[in-house]
């Protein structure tokens, strides 16, 4: 029985209220995407519009009047935060054989696909599809209508597509005066606690209603593929609230028969169904690599969701959209000119992050993974979450290590992905899709001690 401080009429029609003000008062703004400059980045943010200004003033003074205090406590929620990451860190090992095993491991990895290796898979992550305005980050990159025509592509030869995590942002607000009411409906909900929980959830579905009608082209693609069983995804942090099964339900709507799992694995599913799941049969673990980050990852998120909220405040100041923290046209410039970096991340043992704000320690990660391997080596780790591409990165001794991960989805005029051929011995490809001459063009990179160059 679904309790909630509120009565369904008042709810229902509260949510009328607030979705007609908003598209009132956002008017007819562009919704980004699907014109005519296919990959072009925007020249300037979308408008923001004044509620969102005067919102984004109101709670950058509040931050920077609260800065000594918080500054303080979240010192103190880093320190935390850590010991849990590096706990997890010394676990991880046994999560990957229980995932392998299909047994429940001591992590929080409640859900687990399976796959099988020797299909063709292609892995994209970090996508950040939102509604329209400030906060539709691959419409001010230049993505949108280049992403869909290279996943329709990739559906016609036959390929099926796996979105390995943040995927919808619910994590982003404000950017339109649809985004500010989200932000402050969400945080009314979360003062009431359990008792607004079905307000909550109606407000976040409402959400998700509106980021697929700002993609909409793209997701009648994904519904056709998600109907074919061609189309699979895991959870990430900016789309965790999907760990709710009515959300997932919500979500289904749009893509028929989907489903969230944390993980999954592509394995010799004619061997697991002869002798049952055995890491063996195991060619790669996929997640979207949030799990042992002391800043985003399940149940210790508290200081990237608030980084989030305040950074996406900055960014609708009366700035031009300056502060937005989106990689330049040099992140492109450099992934094509085979200088991108192909090093595992380190971070300070004690805050977990550094200077760059990353906060998945790979380093640690990797270095655990190496003192515990099985005998033949782990399977294939397949991540996301930092937006860097990586291919048997090199660790601090300048060893490779057995991982890929594949960049994000918001590059100026340019996204990365992971092409997976289980009919290859080597199966794990690297790619950049940009445009050359006004059309997509696809560019392959490799490994190239701690680059990675242009093959």
């Amino acid at each position: 029985m679904e309790v909630d401080i509120l009565p369904a009429a008042w709810r229902r029609a509260s949510r009328q209220l607030a979705a007609a003000v908003s598209d009132a008062l956002d008017g007819d703004a562009p919704a980004g995407g699907d014109g005519p400059d296919l990959g072009e980045p925007l020249r300037a943010a979308p408008p923001a519009g004044a509620p969102a200004t005067l919102w984004a003033a109101a709670k950058t003074g509040a931050a920077v009047a609260g800065l000594p205090l918080t500054a303080t406590i979240g010192g103190y929620t880093a320190v935390r935060a850590q010991r849990e990451a590096l706990r997890r860190i010394t676990l991880f090992p046994e999560q990957l054989r229980a995932i392998g095993e299909g047994r429940t491991g001591p992590l929080p990895v409640r859900r687990v696909g399976r796959l099988p290796s020797t299909g063709r898979f292609v892995f994209t992550s970090d996508l950040h599809r939102c509604v329209r305005g400030r906060v539709d980050w691959p419409a001010r990159q230049g993505t949108k209508d280049l992403y869909r025509q290279v996943v329709a592509d990739y559906a016609e030869g036959g390929w099926s597509l796996v979105e390995n995590g943040d995927v919808e942002d619910f994590w982003m607000v404000g950017g339109s005066t649809w985004g500010t009411t989200y932000d402050l409906g969400r945080l009314a909900a979360g003062l009431a606690g359990p008792l607004a929980d079905q307000t909550r959830r109606e407000l976040l579905g409402d959400h998700l209603d509106r980021i697929v009608d700002n993609n909409r082209p793209l997701y009648d693609l994904l519904a056709e593929l998600s109907a074919t069983g061609r189309y699979h995804r895991t959870l990430g942090n900016h789309d965790d609230v999907l760990a709710d099964p009515q959300l997932v339900d919500r979500l289904a709507q749009h893509l028929p028969g989907v489903e969230v799992p944390d993980a999954l694995v592509l394995t010799d599913l004619g061997a697991e169904a002869t002798t049952g799941p055995s890491l063996d049969a195991v060619a790669a673990v996929v997640m979207h690599g949030h799990l042992t980050d002391a800043w985003n990852g399940p149940g210790l998120a508290t200081l990237g969701r608030t980084a989030t909220w305040v950074a996406s405040g900055l960014d609708d100041l009366p700035t031009g959209g300056a502060l937005s923290g989106l990689p330049g046209e040099v992140a492109t410039a450099t992934l094509l000119g085979g200088r991108g970096e192909n090093r595992l991340i380190t971070l300070d043992e004690r805050y977990g992050a550094n200077r760059r704000f990353d906060s998945l320690d790979e380093e640690r990660l990797f270095g655990q993974l190496a003192r515990t391997a099985p005998e033949g080596g782990w399977p294939w780790l397949i991540l996301g979450h930092t937006h860097f591409p990586m291919l048997r990165p090199l660790d601090a001794a300048g060893n490779p290590v057995r991982y890929a991960n594949s960049g994000c989805g918001v590059l100026p005029g340019a996204f990365t992905a992971l092409e997976w051929d289980g009919s290859r011995p080597d199966p794990l490809r690297l790619v950049v899709h940009h445009l050359e001459g006004g059309r997509p063009a696809r560019t392959e990179l490799t490994a190239d001690g701690e680059v990675l160059a242009v093959r």
